[in-house]
C-alpha cells in the first residue's frame, strides 16, 4: 500500500545504510527476481527452451540476469545442456542448499528429461555448477566478453532487459549476437512497468535526474525506460531477426499524460500502453 513516491524515498534511504545486499534479500527488500521458487524457475526455463526450438542434448545456453538463484544451471542440465553461462552484474544468488535441493526434487518428481547426475552437491555451489557444466559470472558485460564467439545455441532473460543501463544496451545486444552461433535463438521476457507500483511513474522524471548515479541506479529501482520500439531498433541494429511473439497492454494509461516528463510525451499511445512483451531474436 506504499505509494510510488514513498517507495522511492524508502529505497533512497535504505540503499545508503551500511547493510549488505544479502541482508536486504533475506528481509525481502531489493530482491533480484523470483527464481528461488522451483515451479517458477522451471516454467521460465521451459518457456525460453521451447522458444529456442527445444535444442537437442549437448546444447549450450546463456542466461542474462539469473538474479537470486542458480536454478537455470540445474534445469539446463536436466534438459540436456552440456554448457551453461549465467551472467549477472553482481553476486546475488542464494547459497542456501535447501533451495537447490527442492529444485532437484521437483525436477525428479516431474520426470523432467533425465539428464541430472544421480548425486548433485547442493551444499557447495562451485561443485554444483561444475556438475551441471555451468559457470556463474557476476561482472556484467565484462563477464560476457569471456564467452567465445558462437558458443551458445540459445540465450534468454526474464524481466532483465529493462534494467540494463540505457547507455550499455546496444553494446549488450552486440555481445549477445556475438556469442550466439549462426541460427541461434535469444528470447526475452520484458517488463515495461515502473517496478515501483506497476505503472509508468518512472516516466515522471527527467533523463538527467533519472540517470544520475546517485538516484535510481544506486537505489534499486532503476529501469532504462526504453520502450518496445526502441528495443526492437537495438535488436535490429545488432543484426538480429526480430519477432514480437506476445505483447501485454493496459486498457488505459496508468499515468495522466500531463504527468509524463516532456522528454517522453512524444511517445505514441501504443508505445505507452505496452506493459510487457516476449520477443524472439534469431541470428541469421
Amino acid at each position: 500500500m506504499v505509494p510510488w513516491w514513498g517507495k522511492i524515498a524508502a529505497k533512497l534511504l535504505l540503499s545508503r545504510l551500511p547493510v549488505s545486499g544479502r541482508t536486504w534479500q533475506r528481509l525481502g527488500l531489493f530482491s533480484p527476481g523470483g527464481m528461488l521458487d522451483a515451479d517458477y524457475a522451471i516454467a521460465v526455463f521451459e518457456r525460453h527452451f521451447h522458444a529456442a526450438g527445444a535444442p537437442r542434448p549437448g546444447f549450450a545456453f546463456l542466461e542474462l540476469g539469473p538474479g537470486d538463484s542458480l536454478a537455470s544451471a540445474v534445469i539446463g542440465r536436466a534438459y540436456g545442456a552440456a554448457q551453461g553461462w549465467l551472467i549477472d552484474s553482481g553476486a546475488y544468488v542464494s547459497r542456501d542448499p535447501a533451495v537447490y535441493g527442492r529444485l532437484i526434487a521437483e525436477l525428479r518428481q516431474r520426470g523432467t528429461p533425465g539428464n541430472l547426475p544421480a548425486d548433485l552437491p547442493c551444499d557447495d555451489l562451485e561443485r554444483l555448477l561444475a556438475a551441471c557444466g555451468a559457470e556463474y559470472l557476476d561482472e556484467g558485460l565484462a563477464s560476457l566478453a569471456r564467452i567465445p564467439d558462437g558458443a551458445c545455441d540459445m540465450a534468454f532473460s526474464q524481466a532483465v532487459l529493462e534494467h540494463v543501463p540505457r547507455e550499455a544496451f546496444a553494446t549488450l545486444m552486440s555481445e549477445l549476437y556475438r556469442v550466439l552461433r549462426p541460427g541461434g535463438i535469444a528470447s526475452h521476457a520484458i517488463d515495461f512497468r515502473d517496478h515501483l507500483g506497476g505503472g509508468l511513474n518512472n516516466l515522471r522524471f527527467s533523463p538527467a535526474l533519472w540517470e544520475a548515479p546517485w538516484f535510481a541506479k544506486r537505489s534499486g529501482f532503476y529501469t532504462n525506460r526504453l520502450r518496445l520500439p526502441e528495443m526492437v531498433d537495438a535488436f535490429h541494429g545488432a543484426g538480429f531477426e526480430v519477432e514480437v511473439r506476445e505483447k501485454g497492454t493496459w486498457d488505459r494509461l496508468p499515468l495522466a499524460h500531463h504527468a509524463i516528463h516532456p522528454a517522453f510525451r512524444s511517445l505514441t499511445q501504443e508505445d505507452l500502453l505496452t506493459r510487457s512483451a516476449f520477443v524472439r531474436l534469431c541470428k541469421p
